[in-house]
């Protein structure tokens, strides 16, 4: 019994691992598997790259549309009226954008700008992108509460009109406008606003008279000229150009030069700017070099192109490119309308 009992006991089976064979499809099949995760990975990645680059672009496109149109709508206009005369009597009147002018004016990539000279230094302009001088209202302005040309004195119907001593002005009612700077108030506070001679403020007034036209001989023979009424409006003066510019940091980004402040960088990533104007009696836009220098103060319209690259910011430069290899870039157009010269 004891025989038959051990002859029937099996001998226990040793577990069994991967055999080679095994072992090796396995790591194949997981092999596969991460190859494939990782390219759905890598191609979200660049899918969703490209998508953050193209906002990128469309939003500094966005913002230099937004800025410039602003300036351009308003340029050559007062709250005052359309058309009407416009008396500056700063010392100076050639000063950089101090002219009342033409309202707007164009340059092409090959017209110089003394105050926004051609290099390769920071803020410097790009050879061949064009660039577009302005001048008009910077905002709307307070009310003259009275006008007393005597003193040279304008008094406002608010203190918070944020006008310092050395700010250019300019002043209007519905007959005439005036470019002037601001020499100070008077003892009776910040609801004064002086426009006299002999200041030591740069370009400075050549005469308290603020009538149209300038007289030429009231630096040496004092007038007190035109009486601003009731209800006239004085506000700051606008004036400055816009331009491509080298950023310091290897790229090109869009500027604005404000009368005589340092250039400012708005948008980096803007290659190239080209500008066509349309003006009245013409069926197409022209570039500035087809503007009669006497038309200027007609042009109602201006096309703007930017190219716009894609920058490295928080992405690297490989993750802004494309499939050809080189930076993602648009070409945006937009048209302005100067809303002062509409019908």
């Amino acid at each position: 019994m004891n025989a038959n009992l051990r002859n029937t006991r099996r001998t226990p089976v040793r577990p069994r691992g991967f055999s080679l064979i095994e072992l090796m499809v396995a790591l194949l099949v997981g092999l596969i598997v991460v190859a494939a995760a990782g390219g759905i990975f890598i191609s979200n990645k660049r899918t969703y790259n490209a998508t953050e680059t193209l906002g990128r672009i469309q939003e500094n496109g966005r913002v230099a549309f937004e800025l410039m149109a602003r300036e351009i709508r308003e340029a050559g206009g007062t709250v005052c009226g359309k058309n009407i005369p416009v008396a500056n009597v700063l010392k100076d009147t050639a000063a950089f954008d101090y002219s009342w002018g033409d309202g707007i004016r164009g340059h092409d990539g090959n017209q110089a700008i003394a105050v926004a000279p051609f290099g390769t230094a920071a803020g410097q302009r790009v050879a061949g992108t064009d660039a577009f001088e302005y001048r008009g209202m910077a905002d709307a302005g307070v009310t003259v509460s009275k006008h007393v040309p005597a003193s040279a004195t304008i008094f406002t119907n608010t203190t918070d009109h944020g006008f310092e001593v050395g700010d250019i002005l300019l002043i209007c009612d519905y007959s005439q406008a005036t470019i002037f700077q601001m020499s100070g108030p008077n003892a009776g506070g910040t609801l004064q606003v002086v426009h006299n001679t002999g200041n030591s403020q740069t370009p400075g007034n050549s005469c308290k008279a603020l009538s149209f036209p300038v007289d030429p001989d009231c630096a040496s023979k004092p007038k007190d000229g035109k009486q601003y009424a009731d209800n006239a409006v004085v506000a700051k003066f606008a004036s400055g150009v816009w331009y491509i510019g080298n950023n310091g940091r290897g790229g090109r980004s869009l500027y604005r030069r404000n009368l005589l402040n340092p250039p400012e960088e708005v948008t980096e990533g803007v290659q190239d700017m080209q500008l066509t104007y349309l003006v009245p009696g013409t069926s197409s836009y022209v570039p500035a070099a087809s503007v009669a220098s006497t038309a200027w103060r007609e042009v109602n319209a201006v096309q703007i192109e930017l190219d716009l690259v894609g920058v490295a910011g928080v992405q690297s430069a490989n993750e802004i490119r494309g499939t050809d290899g080189a930076a993602l870039s648009r070409q945006l157009s937009h048209v302005v309308t100067l809303r002062n010269r509409t019908p």
